[in-house]
This record gives C-alpha cells, sequence and structure tokens, in this order.
C-alpha cells in the first residue's frame, strides 16, 4: 500500500498491491499463469496415478505372480473391489471446469495467455476423461441434463466479469 491510498482501501485490503501494477504483473500474475499451466498437464498425471496405484496394489496382492487367481482376498468382495476399478467422481471435473472459466475471464484481458492455456487444459481434460471413462473405472453414474444446466449457470455471468475486469485493467494507468 502507498501513502496515497485511501483509509477505507487500506481498511478492507490487507495485500501488497490494490490495483494491477506492473510489479502485479510480475509477482501475482505470473503465479496464476503457472498454476493455470500446472492444472493443464494435471490430468495426465491423475491418468499416471490411476493406472499406476490400482496395478501396483494387484501385483502385491497375487505376489508378482502375474496370475490374477492367485490372491491373497478372502472375500469375493475384496477381490471384486480390487479389480473392478475405482467409482467415477465428476464433481472434481466440474468444479475443474468452473475454475478454469472464471479465473480465464477474471484476469484473460490482463493476462491473454490464459485463453490458449484454458483451451489447452480443456483440451486434456477431454482426452483424459475419454481414458478415464473408457479403462479405469466402473460403470459411471446415470446423468441427466440437471449437472449440465448447473454447470452452465455457474459460468454464465463469467463473460460480464471479463468485461467489466477487463475494463478496469486496460483503463488501470
Amino acid at each position: 500500500m502507498t501513502e496515497h491510498t485511501p483509509y477505507w482501501l487500506t481498511k478492507y485490503i490487507k495485500g501488497n498491491y490494490y490495483d494491477y501494477s506492473v510489479n502485479w504483473y510480475y509477482n501475482v500474475g505470473e503465479v496464476i499463469v503457472q498454476t493455470m499451466l500446472i492444472n493443464s498437464v494435471l490430468p495426465y498425471i491423475t491418468i499416471g496415478m490411476g493406472f499406476g496405484i490400482p496395478w501396483l496394489k494387484r501385483k502385491l496382492d497375487s505376489k508378482f505372480s502375474g496370475d490374477p487367481y492367485n490372491t491373497k482376498k478372502t472375500a469375493m468382495a475384496q477381490y471384486k473391489d480390487l479389480y473392478s476399478g475405482a467409482e467415477y467422481v465428476i464433481h472434481f471435473k466440474c468444479a475443474g471446469v468452473i475454475n478454469i472459466v472464471w479465473v480465464t475471464m477474471f484476469y484473460g484481458v490482463g493476462l491473454p495467455i490464459l485463453f490458449p492455456l484454458a483451451t489447452f487444459n480443456f483440451f486434456n481434460q477431454y482426452i483424459c476423461e475419454r481414458i478415464t471413462i473408457a479403462y479405469m473405472v466402473r460403470l459411471p453414474p446415470a446423468l441427466d441434463d440437471m449437472l449440465t444446466n448447473n454447470l452452465v449457470s455457474k459460468c454464465k455471468y463469467a463473460p460480464l466479469l471479463l468485461m467489466l475486469n477487463g475494463y478496469w485493467m486496460l483503463s488501470n494507468q
């Protein structure tokens, strides 16, 4: 905060930057872009863990024999749980989509690299979700259009935020 910062602003905002400045772009903007880049490759790490951890558990169960019938499990439910795959959790995916949309729309005008990063992120999520549903999880739950409508309702005001905050970023001296 500078000496010219209004008192009411210093009372509510406790950060180092109260406006978009060159230092904000170097410090905060760089972290936002770096986080979006990490989020864009995270689905591949999730795929690797989704294949690797169950494979290791199955190998440990069969004592590395490669025979799925050689097992330490004493009940059929335990055996099915080990070999059938994980449950499909869609709420994490929806939260990720909402996060990408809102962060991109909020800071996209000042950090235009976020738009191609968001596109790259959505592409990676699409590829990884196709692989996940086809090869890693049990039968996904039957869903209606309520989830999609809820997701759209959460994201429909993001373009308004793009215009308002974008105007603030572009008009800032």
